[in-house]
């Protein structure tokens, strides 16, 4: 019983320090619990991919958009997820890769950026303070 009482104050004292956070997909379905980067929960079942529509375009701009997405995931310069788009027949993702692995000449910090056809949008976070 007095095991079962520490482990709640300890609960308590981290979520009051601020040091509990979660993350969810686009869709708000929790995708991982814990401290902030010690994970201790994650979900099992990926995100499903997401459509154009999904991933802030218009249905209009949607139907203009064809072909792999340059994704630029964030790094320690830019705490943003970069997707880079291409009009249907102008689609140089291969290329533009090519250039940013040239300027970054090897030396991210981060994971690297890649093309898709079915890029997924970057998980939400959250972090909680509790009375």
């Amino acid at each position: 019983m007095r095991r079962a009482v520490l482990v709640v104050v300890a609960i308590c004292c981290c979520a009051l320090a601020g040091c509990f956070e979660w993350s969810e997909d686009q869709s708000g379905n929790l995708k991982s619990v814990g401290f902030p980067g010690i994970p201790v929960w994650q979900a099992k079942k990926p995100s499903p991919p997401e459509g154009f529509t999904d991933m802030a375009l218009t249905p209009d701009q949607a139907s203009k958009v064809s072909g792999p997405v340059l994704v630029v995931p964030p790094d320690q310069s830019n705490q943003l997820t970069r997707y880079r788009y291409y009009q249907t027949g102008q689609n140089t993702c291969q290329q533009d890769l090519a250039k940013l692995r040239a300027e970054n000449g090897g030396n991210s910090s981060g994971p690297a950026p890649y093309c898709t056809e079915t890029p997924a949008p970057p998980p939400a976070k959250g972090t909680a303070f509790v009375f």
